[in-house]
């Protein structure tokens, strides 16, 4: 089957979501808000988060719950989205969702690791209940690592978790986290491998990128605040990026000033993240990922760049307008509110 074919109802469906996203007076509106509640109250009744919110009494949502609940928008559009693909496809769409398992278990180890009741957690998880095959019932009655260890045996995540101990969670908590972010990419590059030639290509490309600026973001934080050997910055960072390969980065992390090696290699690879204060360059990742999306969704229309900038621009949306939310929690001016948004208004 051609990929017109292949993608002719599913690009239906994908036009719909793109045409209900906030446009920019949205963003000026909610920006203006004073109260989370009002936020709220505006999302409900003028955006497509109406759905979303329906059973929600605005005058009485909780900031935390508002968040959780715009987190799982991005989960129940992919669900709706992997009837309308079959076969290699509709497995593709599995593995996206497992990036927010991965969030989930990353909960759980953050509490293990600081001796917390894994119970309450419940509620916050936000993974696929329709696609996940991990036992949560199970996962909640955990009170150790080795017993995430043995429950997690025959999973994918096995790997990560066949040699961790108690100690090792409490002195290097995110090699843990970075390890389930391997598997993440691990496990989407292999599905990537069974779809048509022209859509492998693309979807290895995007992820390549993806995984490059998360690797420059980890040199430049790992040498700076936690004052890592380049032996240890190296063992966490994520094989598969596209401009840099393992010896590129161990070419940056062994120079004598190893953040400026990082800066000036940026400059080049990628020049649209160098930020001047380090509270912007997570935006500027975002915002270039961002760019790079939009530009295969209008270069290639047709095929699989289409599905995967979709999904990217609704979480960037949501992750905005959680910024927002948080903006009013700690009263930031709606300027340097702006500063802090994926979305552009330069």
């Amino acid at each position: 089957m051609g990929n017109v074919a292949r993608f002719a109802a599913l690009s239906t469906k994908l036009d719909a979501i793109s045409g209900r996203f906030l446009q920019e007076e949205d963003y000026e509106v909610l920006l203006h808000k004073e109260k989370v509640t009002e936020v709220a109250r505006y999302l409900k009744e003028n955006t497509h988060y109406a759905s979303l919110l329906a059973d929600i009494d605005p005058e009485d949502v909780h900031r935390g719950d508002l968040n959780l609940l715009l987190s799982r928008k991005v989960i129940e559009i992919t669900e709706k989205l992997a009837h309308f693909t079959s076969h290699n496809y509709k497995e593709l769409m599995k593995a996206l969702l497992i990036r927010y398992e991965v969030e989930d278990l990353k909960l759980i180890l953050r509490a293990i690791s600081r001796n917390e009741d894994v119970r309450s957690l419940d509620a916050l998880f936000i993974h696929s209940k329709k696609f996940s095959h991990l036992d949560y019932e199970q996962l909640l009655s955990i009170s150790s690592i080795e017993d995430m260890v043995a429950l997690l045996r025959g999973t994918i995540y096995e790997e990560v978790f066949r040699s961790i101990t108690q100690e090792d969670l409490e002195v290097r908590e995110f090699h843990a986290e970075m390890n389930l972010d391997f598997v993440y990419f691990k496990n989407l590059l292999k599905k990537s491998k069974n779809l048509s030639n022209e859509d492998r290509k693309i979807l290895e490309e995007l992820i390549g990128i993806n995984i490059d600026l998360i690797n420059i973001q980890w040199l430049y934080r790992a040498r700076k605040y936690y004052g890592l050997s380049p032996e240890e910055i190296l063992n966490y960072t994520l094989p598969g990026g596209i401009r840099y390969k393992f010896s590129q980065l161990k070419d940056l992390v062994y120079q004598e000033d190893p953040i400026e090696a990082v800066i000036s290699s940026v400059k080049y690879t990628y020049p649209k993240i160098v930020a001047m204060k380090d509270i912007y360059i997570e935006r500027k990742i975002y915002q270039y990922l961002y760019d790079m999306f939009k530009k295969a969704n209008r270069d290639n229309r047709m095929n699989i760049a289409k599905l995967t900038s979709v999904l990217h621009f609704l979480e960037y949306e949501i992750r905005d307008i959680i910024t927002i939310i948080e903006g009013i929690r700690y009263d930031v001016p709606v300027e340097a509110m702006k500063d802090f948004l994926i979305r552009n208004f330069d």
